[in-house]
């Protein structure tokens, strides 16, 4: 006999990553069901046995701020670690192709750890303090270069943080201290927006722009491990002349700063946001206030939930309006428009923080972002400037342009419900992708599982050998489909797809939770907690893979008899080969290569998605099949091309994948490349519309960047 133990751990499990429980995304317990068909009924499963694990020493501390910040698990996010995943899945399932080919970039990911130098005397700024660096390269601007001191040794790690060490730490984290210099000169009556004229204020500001990268990259990676009081706010996170800083709370209090801005609920922007903040107001959406408030333990009084499309003054910052827009990217997420006037007159100093978004055509026609506007009282049309936009640009590179969210959903949606079908049709199914693509059934594994041949959804050979006398004889297998989730986010593909089974939504009973808070009644009423009852199930995006979506259907049989498994994520879309000029183009081309018209208008780079463009993935079997799907909520390449060169915006500066140079070049070649072409050609506007109504654009003047007069870019949808 096996102890309860040993039988609970033969159990399987989708196991969450350490530190996700804290999110309210439980680990769901799979209990192995008595195989009896005879009996329909479910009986109640038993719940997992939880026991106290609150160490004495600090059991009487409402919150732990500080004492896991050496911690760096949220310090990238869920989708930076399933872009890790991604992209080494492409490289396996490449390798095994033969047809591996390298651009010789290094992924972004794995250079974020590199040593930053001085962009002027390449002297390694390791080791040293964000002011020693700071003091180094400004006297290299001067001329006057300084040698670099000596690294300071790190102290060695402490085994034990005592109840009084986390006391002192959250007095540390309340004091404020200076961010990053800034080198964004915006408004004010020093500065100006205009750009630099001459050669040298150009090279000038150029360098000093460098400088600050470097010193801010140096920074963030002598600041890994370290406490919130240890670490310098960066200057890409607080907003010139506006004391106002957003997704910036792992700095803890930042001198000048009198509002705190929570672009969404993902732990990459909120981390270091806890029970015991105390620092200032945070502004932020009804949905993501709830989050802060509920999962977090956050203080009420700290909550500032702000309207949509509202325009409000922001306290404390010298009369700052600030309009929230929806990012289309998560439940909650927000763009936020600063303005402030300048001295006397009518001039505004305008930025926008895009936090994380999917550009669409709701953004570039929105009152207050579109290029031109009417004036109210001469009733002219004038231009209507954004002095700096910080961009998200998780995908500013020519591999990502993948195809548009309801492409995916669709497709998803229509796999699932071909598969839910009687068995023949769910297998000539799996046998037409397989004919179309051409490479499905390259992973596909053969079931080893003997049993299995007795079961619905391997009755493919059975059924071709039998007699099919009578209807009797097609047994209709049920389908069970797991997509895969972050804390937030990825509702709509799993919303999609129970819809169309007509099915509900499984998830924890924390996760549920959230759910509810998200401010969709539609799916807050297809969830349920119990697991027999849905066919579509959620989990945490980062567990699905074939071999775990196998053992995942084994405990639920006989209950369902086939199970696919759904990875929603941008790092899904491949680049292959074909007669897509777009997936052809490495990451480090020169965009001077690359005419921005094709981007714009080319049809290379209008990606679509089908049923047919389903890859299974290394290890699927055709009863257990993990797909990779390119359905992303942030923009994709050529979003981001559309969206810079559709507004006047006088100033980008990236705000995802600056941790190496080599990075922010390559992002910054593009987008100096789409504003200088903007400028010289025009804004463009966006039409939106079906692939084969593009005829359409022909009454319409196409944007061709000579005429300086704009033009017409087509969308699909």
């Amino acid at each position: 006999m096996k102890s309860t133990t040993e039988a609970e751990a033969d159990e399987p499990v989708l196991q969450p990553e350490k530190g996700i429980e804290d999110l309210g995304i439980a680990p769901i317990h799979v209990p192995k069901l008595p195989i009896d068909e005879s009996c329909p009924e479910v009986s109640d499963i038993p719940p997992i046995k939880q026991e106290e694990s609150i160490c004495e020493e600090f059991k009487d501390l409402e919150d732990v701020e500080g004492l896991f910040d050496d911690i760096e698990e949220f310090d990238d996010g869920e989708e930076f670690r399933e872009r890790r995943y991604m992209e080494e899945q492409a490289r396996l399932e490449a390798e095994e192709a033969g047809n591996y080919t390298s651009d010789g970039v290094v992924d972004d990911f794995q250079v974020q750890g590199v040593v930053e130098s001085c962009p002027l005397c390449s002297a390694s700024l390791a080791g040293i303090t964000p002011e020693q660096a700071t003091i180094h390269v400004n006297a290299c601007l001067d001329g006057n270069p300084i040698p670099l001191p000596k690294p300071e040794e790190p102290p060695p790690p402490l085994d034990m943080v005592d109840a009084q060490e986390v006391s002192k730490r959250f007095s540390r984290a309340a004091v404020p201290r200076p961010g990053q210099a800034n080198p964004i000169n915006v408004g004010g009556s020093t500065t100006t927006t205009k750009q630099p004229t001459s050669a040298f204020s150009k090279l000038m500001s150029g360098h000093a722009e460098d400088a600050a990268w470097a010193t801010a990259a140096a920074s963030e990676h002598a600041s890994r491990g370290k406490p919130a009081y240890q670490r310098t706010c960066p200057f890409y996170k607080i907003m010139p002349g506006l004391s106002i800083c957003v997704d910036a709370f792992r700095y803890g209090a930042v001198k000048g700063c009198n509002a705190y801005f929570l672009s969404h609920f993902h732990s990459d922007h909120y981390i270091g946001l806890t029970a015991s903040w105390s620092h200032g107001p945070i502004y932020c959406s009804k949905v993501t206030g709830s989050l802060v408030k509920n999962q977090l333990k956050t203080a009420a009084k700290w909550v500032k939930e702000l309207e949509f499309e509202e325009t409000v003054e922001v306290p404390g910052t010298e009369g700052v309006m600030v309009t929230m827009i929806p990012a289309n990217h998560c439940p909650g997420s927000s763009l936020f428009l600063f303005e402030k006037t300048i001295g006397k007159g009518p001039k505004k100093q305008r930025i926008l923080h895009c936090g994380d978004f999917r550009a669409c055509q709701a953004h570039v026609n929105h009152s207050l972002l579109k290029p031109e506007t009417i004036d109210s009282i001469s009733g002219k049309v004038k231009q209507q400037k954004i002095d700096v936009c910080y961009l998200d640009t998780t995908y500013l590179n020519p591999r990502y342009s993948f195809p548009p969210q309801d492409d995916v959903i669709t497709a998803c949606a229509e796999f699932c419900k071909s598969l839910a079908g009687e068995s023949d049709d769910a297998d000539e199914a799996l046998d037409s992708m397989s004919h179309e693509k051409g490479s499905v059934s390259k992973f596909f594994q053969k079931q080893k599982d003997a049993s299995s041949s007795t079961s619905p959804s391997s009755s493919t050979t059975t059924t071709k050998t039998e007699p099919q006398s009578t209807p009797k004889q097609k047994k209709k297998g049920r389908l069970l489909v797991i997509c895969g989730t972050y804390s937030i986010g990825k509702e709509r593909i799993c919303k999609a797809i129970a819809q169309a089974l007509d099915t509900k939504i499984f998830a924890s009973k924390a996760k549920i939770k959230i759910c509810q808070q998200l401010g969709d009644p539609a799916l807050a009423a297809l969830m349920t907690s119990n697991p027999l009852e849905a066919q579509v199930h959620m989990q945490m995006l980062m567990e699905l893979r074939a071999d775990t979506l196998q053992e995942y259907l084994d405990g639920y049989r006989p209950h369902f008899s086939r199970i696919v498994g759904f990875r929603p994520s941008g790092w899904s879309y491949r680049n292959g080969g074909g007669n897509n000029a777009a997936k052809n183009v490495p990451a480090n081309v020169s965009p001077a290569t690359v005419p921005t018209v094709a981007i714009l208008n080319g049809p290379a780079w209008r990606t679509r998605f089908s049923r047919r463009d389903l890859v299974a993935q290394r290890g699927s079997t055709r009863q257990a099949m993990c797909f990779g799907v390119p359905y992303s909520e942030h923009s994709s390449f050529r979003e981001l091309a559309l969206f810079c060169m559709a507004l006047h915006v006088e100033k980008v500066v990236p705000t995802v994948n600056v941790g190496s140079e080599a990075s922010r070049k390559r992002m910054k070649g593009w987008i100096d490349r789409w504003l200088a072409e903007r400028r010289k050609g025009g804004v463009v506007r966006v039409l939106e519309g079906e692939e084969e109504e593009s005829e359409g654009c022909a009454e319409k003047k196409l944007w061709d960047g000579k005429d300086g007069k704009g033009g017409w870019c087509l969308v699909v949808v």
